[in-house]
């Protein structure tokens, strides 16, 4: 039968093209952001995945798990992959186009099925429009997915905090940039709300100061740390009226520590 288109998505991500295949591509990473697939089994390693090689795929739809084979029809990373899924519905085709940009990846998903009988087509004609409910909420958890594994790993230099954090950006902008604050409090000296962000930091990273200023403190600089290499940089956000009117950025450069300050200064931007 012809096969239907039934499903795209396309996004920007500001990340770069190697991180995002990464993460598309790789269980460690598919196992986290898909809330369907339970594991893919592979007749040799998952590294040995390529054009033609064939695994099955245990996945959940609803209560039940089922298992389906699967078929890499093409695998051309960072920029393409293709998979095909046998079920009783038909082959389902789903296609991966990462283009590097500018700003990071342009994202496209293309899923198309070519139905097994006459019913399954009249099925996917008519139900076209929940691949879009089921596929939206998957991918979106894959775009902050990303995020979380680019912050996880300190991608994030001082020169990209320079470039892209500004003052007067909203909560949910910086959300967007660099994820959730790992620290929420308030300063000691006004009570002004405080974001910091211990960026690179080991996993079981703490900060011993935040234990000195006491609950719902945040303006603590781990200099010590920064030195040591136990986390890269920490990033404190300062807000008023639910915007940020000020920025520290502390880090190691060339052996020093060095502080970058950005701040409101009644309504001029002083650096």
């Amino acid at each position: 039968m012809k096969e239907i288109h039934c499903y795209r998505f396309e996004s920007e991500i500001d990340s770069t093209i190697d991180l995002v295949s990464e993460c598309l591509n790789k269980d460690e990473h598919v196992l986290k952001w898909n809330t369907q697939i339970i594991e893919n089994m592979y007749d040799g390693s998952e590294d040995d995945l390529e054009e033609g090689a064939t695994f099955i795929t245990k996945q959940k739809l609803g209560k039940k798990v089922y298992e389906f084979h699967a078929k890499c029809t093409r695998h051309d990373p960072p920029n393409y992959a293709a998979v095909e899924t046998k079920t009783k519905e038909g082959i389902s085709k789903t296609e991966y186009i990462l283009k590097e940009t500018p700003e990071g990846t342009n994202f496209i998903v293309n899923v198309s099925l070519i139905p097994s009988n006459w019913i399954y087509k009249l099925a996917t004609h008519m139900f076209k429009w929940s691949f879009k409910h089921v596929y939206d909420e998957q991918f979106d958890n894959f775009i902050e997915y990303v995020y979380q594994i680019e912050y996880e790993r300190g991608i994030f230099d001082k020169e990209f905090i320079k470039d892209n954090l500004e003052i007067g950006m909203n909560k949910s902008e910086v959300i967007d940039l660099i994820g959730e604050a790992d620290v929420a409090g308030v300063d000691p000296k006004n009570a002004l709300p405080y974001w910091r962000y211990d960026i690179g930091a080991t996993d079981d990273y703490e900060n011993e100061l935040d234990k000195q200023l006491g609950d719902g403190i945040v303006h603590a600089i781990d200099e010590e740390g920064i030195r040591n290499g136990i986390v890269k940089m920490q990033l404190l956000i300062g807000w008023r009226d639910g915007e940020i009117s000020n920025i520290s950025n502390t880090y190691i450069e060339d052996g020093k520590l060095i502080t970058y300050c950005l701040r409101s200064n009644d309504g001029a931007i002083v650096e």
